[in-house]
């Protein structure tokens, strides 16, 4: 635990989880410019495709590596 009472562990995936609410929201945008028949709703869907990619990379490749080496930096 840190100053704030927080587990290190549980603060970091809760950071790494809300940037999806962010992509969702982004995929809500890029319906509606769809809808409203503009191009540029591929485009925002293109990119909230690829920021949940790379979400999804960081939430279950690198955090699991992270995860281990705070749990061996403690005493």
């Amino acid at each position: 635990m840190d100053s704030t009472g927080i587990d290190p562990t549980r603060r970091l995936l809760f950071w790494l989880r809300v940037p999806y609410v962010l992509d969702v929201v982004l995929a809500a945008v890029g319906v509606g410019y769809l809808v409203a028949g503009n191009g540029v709703g591929w485009w925002v869907l293109l990119f909230a495709l690829l920021r949940a990619v790379i979400g999804t990379i960081s939430l279950f490749v690198i955090a699991p590596r992270v995860i281990e080496r705070m749990s061996h930096r403690e005493p």
